[in-house]
Parts: structure tokens; sequence; C-alpha cells
């Protein structure tokens, strides 16, 4: 809890399909009014959000490859 009343939160969901790993964040500051009854918030409600989506598996390595390969894609691109 910030000194105002605000809260500060952070939430993290991993769904694992097949053999990939699918991580999403979500992290902000949210005012207390602004909870619903059922412990909920609109996502426009959330000040300062970050958002990330990445995962780790096949899909995650072809689309970030290793240091070296990029390395080398880029001084010998075909």
């Amino acid at each position: 809890m910030l000194q105002n009343g605000h809260l500060v939160i952070r939430g993290t969901q991993e769904v694992r399909v097949n053999a990939e790993i699918r991580i999403l964040t979500v992290a902000g500051i949210v005012r207390p009014s602004d909870i619903d009854p059922s412990n909920t918030i609109a996502y426009d409600r959330i000040s300062e959000a970050r958002i990330s989506y990445g995962g780790t598996g096949h899909i995650a390595e072809v689309q970030q490859p290793p240091y070296g390969q990029q390395f080398i894609d880029r001084i010998s691109p075909f």
C-alpha cells in the first residue's frame, strides 16, 4: 500500500500447452474504490500498467535465437 492509500498489484499466470510455457504478467497501481465486490478490477482502471507476455519452448527459441546466432545473422543474412 502506498502512502496515498493506493495499492500496488502484480499477478502472473503460467499456462503449459504441449511443450510450451506461456507467461502473462500484469502489474500496476489501483485505487481501492475501483475494486469490485467480486475482488476484480477493470483493466482500464490500472494506472502505470505494465503487461508482459512471453514464454519458453520451441516457438520462443525460434522467435529469439541465441546471441551467437543473432551475430551471424547480422553479418551474413543469407
